[in-house]
């Protein structure tokens, strides 16, 4: 038996499979090539880690807290962004940020802040498009 998401993670979700979704239309939307497979934009640590920060940026935009369900929300996220279930990569994650990478780290703050500034309705977020087209380099 699964656990109903409350109404704020239930938020969490929407707006994190939106912010994966509206990043993917822009990129299909160009005429550059993409990474393939898709998992290879999510494959290195920062991009793991630029996802974990936005869902965790989106738990603190709803006030949820990032805990187990979160992490689920995470997962589910992930899922979307590369097409199909990324179990290696949800494992890579959690291992990452136990282990306290540089780059994982790195990855969170970026994808944390841009979020964030998502979620206020500040700008259009950017990270995805560049991890898709191989330009993790152009977020340094």
């Amino acid at each position: 038996m699964s656990t109903p998401l409350s109404s704020g993670q239930q938020a969490v979700l929407d707006g994190a499979v939106r912010f994966v979704r509206d990043q993917a239309g822009r990129v299909a939307e160009t005429d550059r090539p993409t990474v393939d497979p898709p998992e290879a934009a999510f494959g290195t640590p920062f991009g793991l880690g630029y996802l974990f920060g936005a869902v965790d940026a989106l738990c603190q935009a709803n006030g949820v807290a990032f805990d187990g369900m979160a992490l689920a929300i995470f997962a589910l996220t992930l899922d979307q962004a590369v097409g199909r279930p990324a179990d290696a990569l949800r494992r890579q994650a959690l291992d990452l940020e136990a282990a306290g990478d540089a780059d994982f780290a790195r990855g969170r703050t970026w994808g944390g802040n841009e979020a964030a500034g998502w979620a206020r309705g500040q700008h259009e977020p950017v990270g995805l498009v560049h991890l898709a087209h191989g330009d993790e380099h152009r977020m340094q």
